[in-house]
C-alpha cells in the first residue's frame, strides 16, 4: 500500500471496497408518535357495549316488574286506565325496534335471514306485551300500596282452563269484567283434572278486597310458584251473570 494513501474502509476478497453499506431508516421509529394522554377516541366496539349495557338495563327491568307480576300474591282483576296501559305498551314497542335490530346487525350474533325476520317482528312485539303487563302491575302499586283493607270472599265464574306445562302450573282463569285478559288461579293436580273438561260450569271463590277508587284485587299465588298451591273453592254457578 502506498504511504500516505488511506485504507479502504469497507471491502475485501469479493467485495466492493471503499464504501460503507447503511441500512435504511426504520419507517416506524421516523414517524414522531402522537400523545394521546389525556384523550382517547371511544372504539365502535366500546360504542355497541354501552348501547347493550342501557338495553340490557331496560330489559331487565321490564322483566323484573313481569317476574314480579306472574309471582305475586295479588293481582287486580278490575279496568285500569286504557290510555295508560297503550302508552306503556308503546313504550315497550319503542324500546323492542333497537333491540332487534342490535340483534339482527350484531356481528356476534350469526342468524340466518328467517331468523331475522322473526326476530324483527317478535322482539317489538313481545315487549309491547311486557309494556302492558307492567301496566296492570304498575296500576296495582299505586291502587294498593299501603291498603289495609280487609279481604272478603267472592265468586267469580270460570272462563277457560289451562294443562300447566313449561314451568306453569294447572290453573283456570276468570274475567269477570270482560278485560279480554283474564286472571289465572292455578289449582292442585287432582283438583284440576276433575273440572278441567267442565270447567266453564263452575265458579271459584277468592279472597278480594276493594281500593278507596272501586279496583278489586284478589288474593292469587301465581301460576309459576314453585309451592303447590291450595285447593280453591269450586261450586257450579250455571246462570251466574258477570260482574257489571
Amino acid at each position: 500500500m502506498v504511504e500516505g494513501q488511506s485504507r479502504p474502509l469497507a471491502g475485501g476478497f469479493g467485495r466492493r471496497g471503499g464504501q460503507l453499506l447503511q441500512a435504511p431508516p426504520n419507517a416506524a421509529s421516523a414517524a414522531p408518535a402522537l400523545s394521546t394522554v389525556g384523550w382517547s377516541d371511544p372504539s365502535p366496539s366500546e360504542r355497541v357495549s354501552g348501547i347493550k349495557l342501557a338495553g340490557i338495563f331496560c330489559l331487565t327491568l321490564v322483566a323484573l316488574l313481569c317476574v314480579d307480576a306472574l309471582l305475586s300474591n295479588t293481582s287486580l282483576i278490575t279496568p285500569i286506565s286504557s290510555t295508560f296501559v297503550n302508552v306503556m305498551r308503546g313504550v315497550g314497542l319503542a324500546f323492542g325496534i333497537p333491540l332487534a335490530l342490535l340483534v339482527v346487525f350484531s356481528p356476534a350474533i350469526p342468524l340466518s335471514m328467517f331468523r331475522k325476520a322473526m326476530a324483527l317482528v317478535c322482539v317489538p312485539l313481545l315487549t309491547a306485551f311486557a309494556g302492558g303487563e307492567a301496566a296492570y302491575r304498575i296500576a296495582d302499586w299505586i291502587e294498593f300500596p299501603f291498603s289495609s283493607a280487609p279481604f272478603a270472599p267472592a265468586s267469580y265464574p270460570i272462563t277457560h282452563a289451562s294443562l300447566g306445562r313449561k314451568g306453569r302450573r294447572d290453573s283456570v282463569e276468570i274475567d269477570p269484567f270482560d278485560l279480554g285478559d283474564g286472571t289465572s288461579i292455578a289449582l292442585p293436580r287432582d283438583q284440576f283434572e276433575t273440572v278441567w273438561n267442565s270447567a266453564g260450569a263452575y265458579c271459584i271463590t277468592v279472597m278480594q278486597r276493594r281500593s278507596a277508587s272501586g279496583a278489586i284485587e284478589i288474593r292469587n299465588d301465581g301460576v309459576y310458584n314453585l309451592s303447590p298451591p291450595a285447593p280453591a273453592v269450586l261450586t257450579p254457578c250455571a246462570g251466574t251473570k258477570r260482574v257489571q
